[in-house]
């Protein structure tokens, strides 16, 4: 007897790899098989494969789509259900490529990668599931078996190789002086060390790891994600105690050998950096977990994405010290979706452009680029925004709390302070504030924190959480790696990171996050933030976990409590999370403990946290009707 049995793969955005398979499975002529791709209202799409066959044939079906369907980190969730009658009654389309859109595949990969294989080592091995010898590089390409060991013994005699084929510089220990690079505007950013993870086993032996973030690192995405190392990594002789870590695995053919190779030596990992100074030289997939789903921090490729809401300017641009993103607006007319032609590239500068104001609802209204990311966010839906609020934490840009009310006005609450940028500076505010006698009692029993204090230099923007958290960490005791002085600040952001991500008890200190009423918006009373963390180093609290894990907790509490008289002025049905400082994992996890439980979040894993989405937000910016003088 037959059956109809439905497969189905649930996914934060598109995955090439299950959608070539659909059509391969729906080709197949052993069984009837057909399939659908389909988006719901949360935009998630939904790859389909149903089957009409024996009960046998099913079963040897279902444990072939379970090997097939590699895990993407874009998977959220699978279903197996029994059918009365087929949905999705369309077969294949033909002409689709035979190779699936992988470098390297389950087929293959243990074959090459494996060095009990005879044929380990052979990166132009023939497999005819992903074709990945027709995808090597040139220089790839010409590289011999014995070529590739003669590469891993030089860099084991060596410390170093630079890799031209990959355009990186492999090295067995963490360089004492991490490169970094300075914009047009002096802005300077720092290069995290970057790990390639030659044995996975001894991940958790290493560093601070998830079952969540293994998955991550292990699918065919090979994304970078940033680790903690806590007090582990503090006694391997080959570091250099940094305390967060840019983590990978092997994502090519080359590297999968070669980390291979090795593991064999007793290697866990190396040091990856670009043979190059050039911005963007790395292109990898670099993700944040918020709102408890994978989204991208920032978009580095070129793409095509569709909309439900109508674009009202026909491009768009955004740029930060690293990227310039440019939306355009590519939909016909007679087109129920909006296309949009995104593009990124590296830039020299921050800028963005501004759009004519005459044509907007507000005068400079682009440049509150909260609003910009809100409307990139919601961009999926066809209605205008309403009751909402975005939390726009950003790294290079002034950071916002704004909301749009039941009419769609929008209308920013919160801004960020801006601190001073240098420690003196900082100093002297302090002095002249109420925080002045804790100041002098700090600088008397921790003098050392306090020369350090003194010393820092801030990047250009300092209206943000980075800023006020880089402060905060001298206070705390964050060590900093002294050879490294040029990148202390991004250092002591690090080490608060990581403190908190470490702390493990239930109870932590109440920071104070007071506002300040200005006459247009409010913003922060930074002085009073770092007196109250003063005054617990002055009362003896030594443990920096439980301090940093407190700035936090207390920080995302406040803010619950803001966002809570907001609802009651203009009722809130969703608050949108966006800007990169998302990426900390312990922001991102507190606010998703104290206000995911009263809001709903909402982020867009089609876009990222900044740059795409703000690009994207500005072709939304309402246009001023005629005869309208707001």
């Amino acid at each position: 007897m037959k059956h109809f049995i439905q497969f189905e793969f649930i996914c934060l955005k598109s995955v090439p790899l299950y959608e070539h398979l659909c059509q391969q499975y729906a080709l197949d002529t052993a069984i009837s098989i057909n399939f659908g791709i389909v988006t719901d209202e949360q935009q998630h799409i939904h790859y389909i494969i149903e089957a009409n066959a024996e009960q046998a044939e099913l079963e040897q079906l279902a444990d072939k789509i379970a090997a097939d369907f590699l895990l993407s980190v874009w998977l959220v969730d699978t279903n197996i259900q029994r059918m009365s009658e087929p949905q999705y009654p369309i077969s294949a389309t033909l002409g689709k490529s035979a190779a699936a859109p992988l470098l390297f595949c389950q087929h293959c990969q243990p074959l090459f990668g494996d060095n009990q294989s005879p044929q380990f080592g052979k990166i132009d091995l023939v497999c005819h599931h992903c074709h990945g010898e027709t995808k090597l590089t040139a220089a790839q390409q010409g590289l011999t078996q014995h070529d590739i060991h003669a590469l891993v013994d030089t860099l084991l005699t060596q410390g170093t190789l630079p890799l031209q084929s990959e355009a990186l510089t492999l090295s067995l220990n963490e360089p004492l002086q991490p490169k970094t690079h300075v914009t047009q505007a002096k802005q300077t950013t720092y290069v995290r060390p970057h790990i390639l993870i030659c044995n996975p086993n001894t991940l958790n032996a290493q560093l601070t790891v998830n079952d969540y973030q293994v998955l991550a690192l292990s699918s065919i995405e090979k994304p970078v994600v940033t680790l903690a190392s806590c007090d582990k990594q503090h006694s391997l002789e080959n570091c250099n105690h940094a305390v967060r870590y840019d983590v990978q695995f092997a994502y090519n053919r080359l590297l999968q050998v070669i980390c291979e190779r090795l593991r064999q030596k007793g290697i866990n990992w190396i040091y990856l950096s670009p043979l190059t100074d050039l911005l963007n030289t790395n292109q990898a997939l670099r993700l944040a977990r918020v709102n408890q789903q994978w989204v991208e921090i920032s978009k580095t490729s070129t793409t095509e994405i569709d909309i439900a809401a109508v674009c009202l300017h026909q491009q768009s641009t955004f740029s930060n010290s690293t990227s310039q993103y440019i939306a355009v607006d590519k939909s016909l007319s007679s087109s129920v979706s909006q296309q949009v032609y995104l593009s990124c590239k590296p830039s020299q500068h921050n800028q963005l452009e501004s759009l004519p104001n005459e044509q907007l609802t507000h005068k400079n209204i682009e440049q509150h680029l909260g609003y910009r990311a809100l409307l990139g966010c919601l961009s999926g839906y066809p209605d205008k925004p309403k009751h909402a609020a975005v939390l726009y934490f950003s790294q290079q840009q002034k950071s916002e709390i704004a909301t749009i009310d039941g009419q769609s006005q929008f209308e920013c609450f919160f801004t960020f302070t801006e601190i001073p940028q240098n420690g003196y500076e900082i100093c002297h505010q302090l002095l002249s504030s109420k925080q002045a006698p804790l100041l002098v009692k700090y600088k008397q029993q921790f003098p050392q924190s306090y020369l350090r204090l003194l010393d820092l230099k801030l990047n250009n923007e300092t209206a943000n959480l980075s800023s006020l958290l880089t402060v905060a960490a001298i206070i705390i005791g964050c060590p900093v790696n002294e050879h490294a002085q040029h990148a202390v600040h991004q250092q002591l952001l690090d080490g608060i990171i990581s403190s908190a991500e470490c702390y493990r008890g239930n109870n932590a200190p109440r920071i104070d996050f007071p506002l300040i009423k200005g006459e247009a918006v409010r913003s922060l009373n930074w002085c009073k933030t770092l007196g109250t963390l003063m005054s617990f180093k002055i009362a003896g609290e030594a443990d920096k976990a439980k301090l940093a894990y407190g700035f936090f907790d207390s920080f995302a509490d406040y803010l619950s409590n803001w966002l809570e008289h907001l609802d009651q002025n203009i009722g809130i049905k969703q608050i949108v999370l966006a800007g990169t400082e998302f990426s900390y994992p312990p922001l991102a996890k507190q606010i998703q403990l104290r206000i995911g439980k009263n809001f709903p979040l909402t982020v867009n894993p089609q876009l990222d946290l900044e740059g795409a989405n703000i690009a994207v937000g500005g072709l939304l910016l309402p246009i001023r009707r005629r005869g309208s003088h707001t």
